[in-house]
């Protein structure tokens, strides 16, 4: 009677897990119409890292219809980047489990891919599946890609902050130690910057190489409207990514004015040098002609 009870228990068990997880499923992705960021969570660099990724491969594998678990791969892609986007505020564009969350996104879509490739083995018509999928993972992109912008800018409106007043102020009060402090740190904000275009620029090809073979599977017309859409997105990037051009060239008339400065403490010095040198030659001339004088009433 106790084993009885005890098995019926754990089967319902069972039964309410199973349809917690597809609910949460089916819920998460009804709300991607918003396409916001869900909480990161755990990241990669945490040694308990490994329990989300459990959690995950569990919902999967209770998760039997194949165009829900494509679609699951939607969510864990916005999780992967929502866990870069904490990386790169906190710790930089360096931080190694970066790669680690770039890789597992990339994986994300692959896999959807697969399981649309499988679908159409097995007879059935995908590109209206495909279509939404890679809907949904070119709204990822666009958070993924803003997520570098962001944080890119933050740094451009620090350099910017102590290039015209902190770098100033401290040349203007002769502190040669700050000046040589902040024009480090200025350096290395400049570094950081670059580092995260590149690694955006990184990430998102091999995004986008994966995401190909779901656009593939699309209907030639949302083919050609997909390429429409992402050229145009490419665009205001560019357009956002405006302010480097303008940081290369701060970083380049940062340098013209200290080369000019150079020259110039350089010239003066050499005046100086001159200026010493013809005294020197006008004191000599002098005693030499005070010399001679004595010489000459001496006769």
């Amino acid at each position: 009677m106790t084993n009885h009870i005890m098995k019926k228990t754990f089967t319902s068990s069972a039964v309410v897990l199973i349809a917690l997880l597809v609910f949460t499923s089916s819920a998460a992705f009804a709300q991607d119409k918003q396409v916001t960021l869900p909480s990161a969570g755990l990241t990669p660099e945490s040694p308990f890292y490994f329990l989300d990724l459990f959690g995950e491969n569990l919902r999967e594998f209770f998760t039997f219809n194949p165009e829900a678990k494509a679609k699951l791969q939607i969510e864990f892609a916005g999780e992967r980047i929502a866990e870069i986007k904490v990386m790169v505020e906190k710790k930089g564009p360096k931080t190694k489990g970066i790669e680690k969350a770039k890789s597992l996104l990339v994986a994300n879509v692959a896999h959807a891919a697969d399981i649309i490739d499988q679908e159409k083995m097995s007879g059935k018509n995908v590109t209206q599946l495909a279509k939404e999928i890679d809907d949904q993972f070119d709204a990822r992109e666009k958070l993924l890609t803003q997520t570098f912008l962001d944080a890119r800018e933050k740094l451009i409106v620090q350099h910017k902050e102590i290039k015209d007043k902190l770098l100033k102020d401290a040349r203007a009060a002769g502190d040669t130690a700050k000046v040589t402090e902040l024009t480090q740190q200025l350096n290395d904000i400049e570094n950081q910057a670059n580092d995260l275009k590149d690694k955006k620029d990184e990430i998102k090809t091999s995004f986008r190489t994966e995401k190909k073979k779901i656009e593939q599977e699309m209907d030639q017309k949302d083919q050609q409207q997909d390429e429409k859409d992402q050229n145009q997105q490419d665009q205001l990037e560019q357009n956002q990514e405006g302010d480097q051009g303008e940081f290369e060239l701060e970083q380049e008339g940062e340098q013209g004015e200290n080369e000019l400065e150079q020259k110039g403490e350089q010239g003066k010095h050499e005046l100086e040098q001159k200026g010493q040198q013809g005294k020197t030659e006008i004191n000599q001339s002098g005693s030499k002609g005070k010399q001679e004088n004595s010489a000459t009433g001496t006769q």
